[in-house]
Formats: C-alpha cells, structure tokens, sequence
C-alpha cells in the first residue's frame, strides 16, 4: 500500500506540475489579454470590429470591380502571340513576389484595425492584387498550354497528310506491278509433266509484287499511328481550351482572413460564451500550447535521470582517482586518540581539578548543587558565526573540582551521548552540531582552528570546503541519533555521508561511489559516500542522522540551510 501511495504521490504532483506548467505557458496569452480586455471594457474590440467590418466592404467593392476587369482581359489573351504571352508572365511573376515580400513585412490585421485603418486597406489591396495576378497567371499558362496543343494538332494532321499521299502513291505502283505479275502468268507459264515451268522473270516480278505490298502494309500502319496522334492532339486540344476557359472565367478569392478576422472581432466584442471559448482557443492554439507543456514536463522528468547517468558514469569515476584530503594541523604532533565507550542515553562528567564544563542547556540534565553556574554566551569568541549557527549559544558553565554532571538528551528521545578524550597534542575533525558538552581546562580554553580546501575535488562533491578541527587536551561529549559510535578507522570504511561526524586529523578523507547503481539512478541512494583511508586514527560516525530519522533530506529554505552549514563544515 505505501508503494501504491508513492506512486499515486508521484503522479499527483506531476500533474500538478504539468498544470503549472500550461498556466505558465499560457500567461502571455490569456492573462495579459484578459485583464486588458476588462480594463478596457470592451471598447477595443468595438473598434476592432467596426474597423475590420468597414474594410471588409470596401476590399468586397473593389474585389467584384477586379473581377469583371479580370474576365474581360482574360478574352484577349487568346489573341497575343507566346513571346507575348511569356514576357507578360514574367512581368506579373516579379509584381507578385515584391507584393508577398509587403505582405509578409506587414503587421497583423487585427493590430492594424485598431492603429491604423489605411494601412489595413493597402495590405488587404496588395493581397486582392495578389490574387487577380495568381488568377491572371492561370490564364496565360492555360493560354500557352493552349498554343502547344494547336501547335501539336497541326503537326499531327500535317504528317497525317504525309502518310495518306505516301501511302496512296505506294498503292498506285503496287497495282501497276500485279497487274505485270498476271500478265506474265498468262503468256509465258506452261505445265510439263503435271508442274508448271516458271520462267526467271516471273520470279522477278514475284519479288518485287511481295516488296511491293510489305510496303503498302508499312505505310498504312504509319497512316493508322497518325491518325491516332491526330484524335489525341484533338483530345488535348479540347481539354486544354476547358482548362483555358475555366481559367478565364474563374472567380477572384479574396478577403476570406479579412472575413474571418470580421468574424472573430464580433465574436470578442458581441458573441456568446461558447463562441469566445472557441475563438479563444483558436487564437492560443490550445493543442500547441498542451504539446509543448507536456515536452517541457517530459524533458523536467527526464533531466535528472541524465544528469545522474553521466554522474555514475562519467563524474564519479574522476572523483575516485583524485588526490584524498589529509588535513596537515601546524604544530600538530599525531598523538594517538582512544576509541570512546559505546554511547548511552546518558552520561556522567566529574571535573578534574582545575576544569570546566560548557554544556547545551537541552543535554543539562542534573549537576552538582555545589558546584558554581554561569551563562556562557559562545563557545568561543573566535568562532561567533560557528557557534551560532551550531545552537552553541547560552552554554551552561559548571566548575568546581569533583562535581559530577549529567548529560543526557532532556527532548530528543533517541538521542545518545559519549564522551570522547583528546589528550594533549591530539585533535580531530568534527562538526559542531554533534557537540553536547565540553570539559576543558580552565586556563587553556578549547582551540578550534579551521582549514578550507577549496581546490580539491573531493570537498567540492561533498559541499564541505571547511573543516573544522579541535585541538586537545579536552573532553568532548557528542550526541547523535541513536548513539554516535567512536571506532578505529583501521583498513579503511565506507559510510553515508551524513553518517560521519568526525574523524581524526591525520586520516586521509575521499569520496566513493556508490556500489549499486539502479537505487541510486531512482533516487534511493546517494552518489557518492565517504571514504576514509586506513590508518590510525578514529571515526565518529553517527548511528541514524537527523535526516534518516526523518526519512527524507529536507528540501527548500531548510535544506538550503542544512547545505550552506555544511560547506562552512558545521
């Protein structure tokens, strides 16, 4: 059931997001014109639409003026030769485009209705000439069709002609050597034997009679393929004079935009609710608009599991082969740090001589009533902006040789603490907030230095660019949910990142990835986890961060917060 809410989760806020995302589109579109429109209260479109309707009847005038000069001048292109007809096909082809290029550099018709009427006119002009020139060019193509077919039919019947007199001539000596064949058959062929004796010049004769009707029958089918070229130059004659007179007597279209722009300024300033709906969505391209949101929720979905491809793949294997970050404490001389008890719910500071403890007022649990109390505004005056932000404010300062206090977690029901000792010349990295309560010598406060890393690769991954280390000789009393657990760093471990609290000094600290790569490319996990390198030293790890706890890393403001504390290593 928590998977199923997940995923109907999921697909709620995208589509509350792809929402967003269409108003958003939409904005500039719906919003500015909706709001202008009711601040003008409907006098714009009044205009709009008495202007556009006084256009549309002047351009409709001049349209069936055009129409009726157009059909008398198209009769007399039938007349004017094919250079004519050619040259004045190119003069009204160079007219055209310089029109088009005026059209196309012209403002919108229904920002003209309302700027400049005369303007609308001239471009509602040049688009009516436009036309007249598109129906022109028709005629003078069918008209030049219509010379090629004429063109076409006469050589047809010219070679017609041709072949009838070839032909009839072929005939007329044909007959002359048949009548020579029979002839000769009857003087000079005689039977011998029960055969006829055929003299040499009758086979001559022969020949010539079969040459003679080969070519008969040759030049009648070259008459045959004549007369059929002949009947389909006709055809297409007879075609292309329909086509000439359908283009001759074809109607101008012009002003339909001019009609619809009429249509939908009534609509704006006097139509019903569905009609402005319509006209609406027609103007805002309502299937465009939902297209490009959908793309732009498609790419917001998409992007992250890119950038983590390339993360895993690509960004992550470089990190792992840069140089670790080993902190080098001046001064420092690597004194070994004893692991910590495990941490409990409570824990109990005695002073040594000579000591003071500084403790959180939510971890004061019970103390000593002898021992002397004061305020302690910071931790220390050398780091403010650090102790601020940490909550290491208005500290509890107990002295007195002996006393014993309590620390433990007075509100946070799952918090631990343990106490963690740096003996002189020892000192390790930590963040404050896992700090509960200070034990320090009285003439030698805690020293806490800083050390940025700003050119390493590893501090930039894991947005911690300062570090914080504290120096001993001190006791410290960190806190951490469910116990914070203090343990050698020996071959080397691998944790979360907001697991580690702390680590000694002189460890070498890096960054890994990830070891399974479909939970993270899905969000479950972290890229990267720290890394400290085998040594010496002790880790301070903290059993479940605040952010676990909560199950989630916190977003927004907070998560800013939570971001910008760690860069500064608090």
């Amino acid at each position: 059931m928590n998977a199923i809410g997940n995923v109907l989760g999921w697909l709620g806020r995208k589509a509350v997001l792809y929402v967003v995302l269409v108003a958003a589109i939409a904005a500039s579109t719906f919003v500015v014109p909706w709001v202008k429109q009711a601040v003008t209260g409907g006098r714009e479109a009044q205009l709009r639409h008495k202007t556009l309707a006084d256009a549309k009847k002047t351009i409709l005038a001049e349209r069936d003026a055009a129409q009726a000069s157009f059909r008398a001048g198209a009769r007399n292109l039938s007349g004017q030769t094919v250079a004519q007809l050619t040259s004045h096909r190119l003069g009204l082809s160079g007219e055209r485009v310089k029109l088009r290029q005026q059209v196309a550099a012209a403002k919108p018709i229904w920002m003209l209705a309302i700027t400049d009427k005369q303007a609308l006119l001239r471009l509602e002009r040049d688009k009516l000439r436009i036309s007249f020139i598109d129906q022109e060019l028709a005629v003078i193509d069918a008209a030049l069709s219509l010379r090629e077919r004429d063109a076409s039919s006469l050589s047809a019947l010219a070679d017609l002609r041709t072949q009838q007199r070839r032909l009839d001539a072929a005939i007329r000596q044909c007959n002359v050597v048949i009548g020579q064949v029979r002839a000769n058959e009857r003087a000079f062929r005689w039977r011998v034997g029960g055969r006829w004796i055929e003299s040499a010049e009758h086979k001559r004769l022969v020949q010539a009679e079969t040459r003679c009707r080969a070519g008969v029958e040759s030049l009648r089918r070259r008459r045959d393929g004549a007369r059929t070229l002949v009947g389909t130059a006709a055809q297409m004659r007879r075609a292309a004079t329909a086509a000439y007179d359908r283009a001759a007597g074809a109607t101008i279209i012009a002003g339909r935009e001019l009609a619809a722009q009429v249509e939908e300024a009534r609509v704006k300033f006097s139509g019903t609710f569905q009609e402005k709906a319509r006209v609406w969505s027609e103007d805002w391209q309502i299937s465009r608009l939902l297209r490009t949101a959908a793309i732009a929720l498609a790419l917001i979905i998409a992007t992250p599991f890119l950038i983590r491809l390339v993360c895993f793949f690509v960004l992550a294997p470089l990190a792992m082969r840069r140089t670790a970050i080993r902190l080098r404490v001046p001064n420092g001389r690597g004194i070994a740090i004893a692991p910590a008890a495990s941490s409990a719910t409570s824990v109990a500071v005695r002073l040594d001589p000579g000591e003071e403890l500084l403790v959180r007022r939510d971890y004061l649990q019970t103390s000593s009533h002898a021992g002397a109390k004061r305020t302690k505004w910071l931790l220390t005056w050398r780091k403010p902006f650090t102790s601020i932000a940490t909550g290491l404010t208005f500290l509890t300062r107990i002295r007195g040789d002996g006393e014993v206090t309590t620390v433990s977690a007075v509100r946070d029901g799952l918090a631990e603490v343990t106490i963690l000792t740096l003996p002189e010349g020892a000192s390790c990295v930590l963040q404050p907030r896992a700090l509960a309560a200070v034990a320090q010598p009285i003439r030698r406060r805690l020293r806490i230095t800083h050390h940025w890393r700003l050119g390493s690769l590893n501090a930039w991954l894991t947005l911690q660019l300062r570090y914080l280390v504290f120096h001993g000789p001190a006791r410290l009393v960190l806190k951490g949910g469910r116990g914070v657990r203090v343990e050698r760093a020996e071959q080397g471990r691998v944790f979360g990142q907001d697991q580690l609290v702390g680590f000694s000094a002189d460890l070498a600290y890096s960054v890994t990835r990830t070891e399974t790569f479909w939970p993270y490319f899905f969000g479950r996990e972290q890229l990267l986890k720290d890394r400290v390198m085998a040594g010496e030293g002790v880790l301070i790890i903290e059993e479940a961060p605040l952010t676990a706890r909560r199950g989630e890393v916190r977003r927004g403001l907070e998560g800013m917060i939570d971001a910008g504390m760690k860069v500064f290593g608090m």
